[in-house]
């Protein structure tokens, strides 16, 4: 599955419902919008913990993209797919108009919520 943005699309919070219901490219891109958010510095890991596992916390209290302040950094396409009913398995190409990186991350149901808990910036 995948959703491609435009440049200036903003990322929008998913409705309420049931998590099982909802699209393997929904939940990537709430939970990695979170995500992405920190990495630009437009949030702080506290403001986003319970979208985050400690592992992953941790890795975005030490990581940032440089540079990556400004509307002009977005994010571009998500790409997921659901591995279980539980779990998916997604990248999101973020960037601007110059340089281009990728977010890969899992994210696993928790009980009523989803949560990043493996990433990789590439």
């Amino acid at each position: 599955m995948t959703a491609v943005l435009t440049l200036d699309a903003p990322i929008a919070p998913l409705t309420t419902g049931d998590p099982g219901e909802r699209s393997a490219v929904a939940i990537a891109t709430h939970v990695g919008g979170h995500v992405f958010d920190v990495l630009s510095g437009r949030r702080t890991v506290h403001e986003i913990g319970e979208h985050v596992s400690a592992r992953v916390a941790a890795l975005l209290l030490t990581t940032r993209l440089h540079a990556a302040q400004g509307p002009e950094h977005r994010v571009r396409s998500v790409h997921a797919c659901p591995i279980t009913e539980f779990a998916v398995e997604a990248c999101m190409v973020v960037g601007t108009n110059d340089r281009v990186r990728a977010l890969v991350l899992r994210v696993e149901r928790d009980g009523e919520r989803w949560v990043c808990t493996r990433l990789s910036l590439v």
